[in-house]
């Protein structure tokens, strides 16, 4: 059976993945910069799209409508840019990795990175959690729960840079240097 850390080997797509924040959307952008990639945070259209916040559509439309539309921002966004063969790379909201079937059209066609954080620094990160849709309450407790239900499908990803004690740069080198390994792989 291929392994399908495998299949994706020649991809010019990257996915980042993990909890709130661990830096998808400012790494992906810094990465994005650097290689001459497009950038695409998928919270950041849908609140284009909608005029109004993650955390507005979840009080007004609930988490289920909310997932509906994060996963067809998801598979619209990746075949507009497969069609078009752009090198791209998309930040996926803390929770857009859960959902089976966005799970596989990723993981079958692009480089999936997992940015794991420890908790303390993302409880340091995410402060009160006013902004955050999923975290009611203690903030440590909401993202411990949290993470708990997600390991299991960010351990899927294809490759996972463990965040901790790496400064800023040494994170933004981590990324390229799989990107960038994974084109040379094309050639």
């Amino acid at each position: 059976m291929l392994n399908v850390k495998e299949k994706n080997f020649f991809s010019n797509k990257v996915t980042l993945i993990g909890m709130m924040g661990t830096g998808k959307s400012k790494f992906g952008r810094i990465v994005a910069n650097n290689l001459n990639y497009k950038f695409y945070d998928v919270d950041a259209l849908i609140e284009k799209k909608f005029k109004t916040t993650i955390k507005e559509l979840f009080e007004k439309n609930g988490e289920l409508f909310f997932r509906k539309i994060e996963k067809q921002t998801i598979k619209s966004l990746f075949f507009n840019k497969k069609n078009k063969n752009e090198k791209s790379i998309i930040s996926l909201g803390g929770g857009g990795f859960d959902d089976k079937d966005t799970r596989e059209l990723l993981l079958d066609n692009t480089n999936v990175i997992w940015l794991n954080t420890p908790i303390n620094t993302l409880v340091q990160r995410v402060g009160d959690g006013s902004k955050r849709p999923m975290i009611k309450g203690d903030v440590r407790k909401a993202l411990d729960k949290l993470l708990k239900k997600r390991t299991k499908f960010y351990t899927l990803s294809h490759f996972q840079i463990n965040t901790d004690n790496l400064a800023q740069d040494q994170i933004t080198e981590k990324i390229i240097n799989i990107v960038s390994h994974q084109n040379d792989k094309a050639i």
